[in-house]
């Protein structure tokens, strides 16, 4: 993924006001590590720690896509391991939380939600490019699919949050 400046990431909200876009806040280093690898950029808001976003498509073209929920509380978070939504897992070191998104327009602003189960450092594609282990890899020889699954579970999510 091509990542985008500030400006345009607040510009592709989907879900969230301008208010709010404009207070959010970036992780350091900008952009991050390995971003070429990434098919979204996740990450959850320094200063406002029960805030996150998701951030898909890509920054030259018009399809763009930044998507912001809600994590649950620190008294709400289950200690156990979770499969994440997403990249299908349940790998990530802190495990998967359930994110909630708002919906995007009048249905959103009147509290309807989505939610996922997302790796909470937000590393599934990192996750899915990852090599198989033996027992894993398909005795039929079928080709891995776990890249292009992930962009479809991205896609999807963020059409449920346009709704």
């Amino acid at each position: 993924m091509d990542v985008p400046d500030p400006a345009a990431l607040r510009r592709a909200f989907i879900n969230s006001s301008r208010s709010r876009t404009a207070s959010m806040s970036l992780p350091t280093p900008w952009p991050p590590p390995r971003a070429s690898e990434l098919d979204f950029v996740g990450w959850v808001d320094p200063k406002a720690p029960l805030r996150a976003y998701l951030a898909t498509g890509s920054a030259a073209g018009d399809d763009l896509t930044c998507v912001e929920l809600r994590l649950p509380s620190a008294s709400a978070r289950a200690k156990r391991q979770t499969m994440c939504d997403l990249c299908q897992t349940s790998d990530a070191p802190d495990g998967s939380l359930l994110m909630v998104a708002p919906r995007s327009g009048a249905r959103g602003r009147s509290g309807d939600t989505v939610g996922l189960y997302i790796c909470s450092d937000f590393g599934c594609s990192l996750r899915a490019r990852r090599p198989l282990k033996e027992h894993e890899r398909s005795v039929t020889g079928a080709p891995d699919t776990r890249v292009e699954a992930l962009r479809e579970r991205v896609e999807a999510f963020v059409a449920r949050v346009r709704g």
